[in-house]
């Protein structure tokens, strides 16, 4: 086993491939926020009254900085739903506007958008991506947006298929059409590098929880200069209209703070695993799994230079979505499965510092028995 493993509260009987839904702190991530949190009930008048702000100004600043970004220009929130939301209500959409997404994107955020456009009289258009994706025909699809589209939104990496959609050449179509661009970067924060400030968006949002070693939730809106003024949270509270974008994410009223004050911590305990190498292990991992998926029959959903380098999907021909659940959790293995856009029947695995090529032996028996159903 894996000697990483035991700094995390991972039970050893598990081969544990999914973290990259909801996140995976280290035990000492742990022990730090409950740290905090105990400092904070000892004058919860002035932890979560007066110094609130200059806490969470100190871990955005120290997050827009590793991003790539100028102080002050990202607010903390508690996910990626938070941050799409504050786009979706902020964002001006008027009769006869269109937003275009590609059905690749996560349900919740295309879900937000939807609603925003029937509010507002405007159109969603959901454009198919075809799979296996290539770059070509991501920028084909974003390419063929209807003339009165005024806002893009675009997974950096997405979720359930684990593409890294070519996010440059999307920015670029954008500037010439006239529309803002938003990048949902969920999956980025401690997975890929990130450099906002040559990305070419009007608005970059994400979990920082998933891929960083962080108690949950903690999440991260970036915006460019013309959208600061312009984005508020999306549930109306004290700080709601203030001109500080950190204070005005910050005060969304009674929360637990703990896990976002925590993220100076993560990010140092994240560079230690960089530096020594250990993300780029989990990378080889990831690609050996990927081999060994593909050797028995799995399809991969992105051609080679959009897979992420630790998250990987595959998409199962013929294969029951429920079968395939049911040989994974006899085999006790933990990843993600679902859908793709077709109907498809979808696997998505994520590696981390704790992961080993061994793990290919039980993940691979699980897929041949769903295959053979």
């Amino acid at each position: 086993m894996n000697p990483r493993c035991e700094e995390f509260e991972l039970d050893p009987g598990l081969v544990h491939l999914n973290h990259a839904s909801f996140g995976v702190p280290t035990r000492a991530a742990l022990h730090r926020v409950e740290a905090r949190r105990r400092a904070i009930e000892r004058d919860t008048a002035t932890a979560l009254g007066s110094a609130l702000v200059a806490g969470l100004r100190e871990q955005a600043d120290g997050l827009a900085r590793e991003i790539g970004a100028g102080a002050g220009s990202t607010a903390l929130t508690a996910g990626s739903t938070e941050a799409n939301a504050a786009l979706a209500t902020s964002l001006p959409l008027a009769p006869g506007d269109h937003v275009l997404l590609l059905d690749v994107e996560y349900p919740s955020v295309i879900r937000a958008w939807a609603v925003a456009c029937e509010r507002a009289g405007a159109t969603l258009d959901l454009v198919r991506l075809p799979l296996p994706a290539t770059r070509d025909g991501a920028v084909a699809a974003v390419g063929a947006a209807h003339p009165a589209t005024t806002v893009v939104v675009l997974s950096a990496i997405t979720s359930a298929t684990a593409t890294a959609l070519p996010v440059a050449e999307v920015a670029a179509l954008c500037r010439g059409r006239g529309a803002a661009l938003v990048v949902d970067a969920a999956h980025v924060v401690g997975h890929v590098p990130l450099d906002v400030a040559t990305l070419g968006a009007d608005a970059v949002f994400g979990s920082v929880h998933k891929w960083l070693p962080v108690p949950r939730p903690v999440g991260f809106l970036w915006l460019a200069p013309p959208l600061r003024p312009v984005v508020r949270p999306a549930a109306v509270s004290l700080t709601w209209d203030s001109d500080d974008l950190v204070e005005r994410f910050a005060w969304r009223g009674t929360w637990d703070p703990a896990p976002a004050l925590g993220l100076s911590d993560a990010l140092a305990e994240w560079r230690g695993w960089r530096s020594a190498g250990e993300l780029d292990d989990a990378a080889a991992v990831a690609a050996h799994l990927d081999e060994g998926l593909t050797a028995i029959g799995l399809r991969q959903t992105a051609e080679a230079r959009l897979r992420p380098p630790r998250l990987r999907a595959f998409l199962a021909d013929g294969v029951d979505l429920d079968d395939l659940r049911r040989a994974l959790d006899g085999a006790g293995v933990r990843a993600w499965t679902g859908r793709a856009p077709d109907g498809t029947t979808t696997l998505r695995l994520a590696t981390h510092v704790y992961s080993e090529a061994a793990e290919l032996e039980p993940l691979s028996a699980a897929v041949r028995a769903a295959l053979r159903t």
